[in-house]
């Protein structure tokens, strides 16, 4: 877990991960195209969410804007932080190119640059894991909510994509390498008591799902964003990369031929408080 823990909060790691938005869209896009479920995560996080006319709207790891274009349109003035200069400004391009009244800022969720009790709703969407003092974060968050607010923290489950993972193991293995845990298992839908340690009546919601992929393109494009750096030790270079996603490929490949599609499970959900 501290080799998760420090690739999850390496700055150099995020800089390769969030300098743009390439990896972060092509996880969505597959999330999207492959999952089983048809109805969509992004609606059923806003439903907790449950954005109002007039609300003012915090979007802490706002990332390039994703929820954006849904939450103006249900009519909330929204500002945006995001420890990236990459991710603001492209949350910045994504509000001028869709005409959406956004207002992003870089800053850290250990230290929001905003004044208390400012919001009536605070979104943190897929973004606890990268921070080092995941308390000291939650305090932020609710110094900036207002009382009668709401704050959504979205995440995954902790143990997603098993089949993946399995896979990944056996590969890694074969060129000498460990496995590491995904970087998102330092804050999971596990972490209920470390929210209620700062949101006492912090209620969890999970949503199960899975990917059902029927190609091993799909698969390898999604698996070369981020699992394939799962590795101990990482070697100089990456120089593991082409031969590891070869031997996932053959593996994902052998799966698909026997079974028709690899369907792995998946699942992530939100901790919803109000205070």
């Amino acid at each position: 877990m501290a080799q998760t823990g420090a690739r999850a909060t390496d700055p150099a790691y995020l800089r390769y991960q969030y300098a743009d938005s390439e990896k972060l869209r092509i996880r969505a896009e597959t999330h999207r195209l492959y999952s089983e479920r048809q109805d969509d995560f992004a609606a059923w996080v806003l439903g907790h969410v449950a954005p109002a006319s007039g609300q003012a709207l915090l979007d802490v790891g706002c990332g390039h804007g994703a929820y954006h274009a849904a939450l103006c349109a249900s009519g909330v003035r929204i500002v945006g932080v995001d420890a990236s200069l990459g991710m603001v400004r492209e949350a910045r391009r994504h509000a001028l190119d869709g005409g959406l009244v956004v207002s992003v800022a870089q800053g850290s969720a250990e230290a929001i640059p905003l004044r208390d009790g400012a919001f009536d709703r605070v979104l943190a969407a897929h973004m606890l894991y990268h921070v080092p003092d995941q308390a000291r974060a939650l305090r932020e968050l609710r110094r900036v909510l207002r009382p009668g607010g709401r704050v959504v923290l979205v995440t995954n489950i902790a143990q997603p994509s098993p089949r993946m993972l399995e896979i990944h193991t056996s590969a890694a293995r074969q060129l000498g390498l460990g496995a590491t845990d995904r970087i998102d298992a330092r804050f999971s839908m596990d972490e209920l008591p470390l929210v209620r340690s700062v949101f006492p009546d912090a209620q969890r919601h999970v949503r199960e799902d899975a990917f059902i992929f029927p190609t091993s393109d799909a698969v390898m494009r999604y698996y070369a964003t981020g699992f394939a750096d799962a590795v101990t030790p990482r070697p100089a270079g990456d120089s593991h990369r082409p031969t590891l996603m070869r031997l996932v490929e053959q593996a994902v490949e052998a799966i698909i031929d026997r079974e028709g599609a690899l369907r792995d499970p998946k699942g992530g959900g939100c901790f919803v408080a109000d205070l």
